[in-house]
């Protein structure tokens, strides 16, 4: 039994810890994205991993009430590090999903042509203004006048991710015309064929 002023304080405390720990994962994370080694790299599926991110992030969705899902298909092939796709898409999909408005959708789709593969999420929140879209890949950068908790590394690490991928990220607008169209992020792989040397 605890009175409420207790409660209140313990409350405090819970979402303190929930926030230095947030912020030491993607600390790691982003030292392990910019680490210069040999991974495990192959053909990965882009469907397998919207999958396992799907699997992750259901949950954070639901609470929001915001429909999140593929749209189209998605068995497109990359030539990549598993994991580090399976961060990326994280990284992506999650700042989509804290930053729409409650009741708002998130849509992962891929398009496919012969020399690239493109990886795209779309939101309906806010988005980013044009001046801030290159500036919202520095570590700890974040757009102001926003209440979302969150430590601004997010991006970061997608960036250094794609950098190691040799792949493309941009931002723009989801849709429409006005600055609250929405975000779209999107991810160019260039095709690599399984064995270099061929």
């Amino acid at each position: 039994d605890m009175s409420a002023q207790a409660k209140q304080r313990l409350g405090v405390l819970q979402n303190g810890l929930r926030r230095a720990r947030a912020l030491l994962e993607q600390l790691l994370a982003l030292a392990r994205a910019q680490e210069l080694d040999d991974r495990q790299v192959g053909e990965v599926s882009l469907d397998h991993v919207f999958r396992q991110v799907l699997e992750d992030l259901i949950p954070l969705a639901q609470a929001k009430h915001i429909d999140l899902g593929v749209i189209g298909d998605a068995s497109a092939v990359v030539w990549a590090s598993e994991i580090d796709l399976k961060i990326l898409v994280k990284n992506i999909v999650e700042n989509a999903i804290r930053y729409t408005p409650e009741g708002g959708r998130v849509d992962l789709s891929v398009h496919s042509a012969d020399s690239h593969v493109v990886l795209q999420v779309d939101d309906t929140g806010p988005g980013i203004p044009k001046e801030e879209r290159t500036r919202v890949f520095d570590p700890f950068y974040r757009v102001l006048g926003n209440d979302e908790v969150g430590s601004g590394l997010g991006l970061s690490i997608v960036a250094a991710i794609a950098a190691r991928m040799g792949a493309e990220v941009t931002l723009d607008r989801s849709g429409g015309e006005e600055p609250t169209a929405g975000l779209r992020v999107r991810v160019v792989f260039r095709r690599i064929a399984a064995n270099p040397s061929i």
